[in-house]
């Protein structure tokens, strides 16, 4: 009986874990491009705003 303490080990185990750490990297790139998509879009808007309010500040 295998304890959940114990480290896990096996072929299968071994060769995937390349592929566990390759998953992970890609996960952290992709959480990494959402966040300064996120800060973009963020941007974008307050331009927006003030775009905005200078529109309406010119036509007084």
């Amino acid at each position: 009986m295998r304890t959940t303490d114990s480290p896990r080990r096996g072929f299968w185990y071994q060769v995937g874990r390349p592929f566990r750490a390759l998953g992970r990297g890609i996960g952290h790139v992709l959480e990494v491009l959402d966040l300064i998509g996120l800060v973009v879009r963020i941007v974008r808007g307050l331009v927006w705003l003030v775009r905005a309010v200078g529109r309406l500040v010119s036509d007084w």
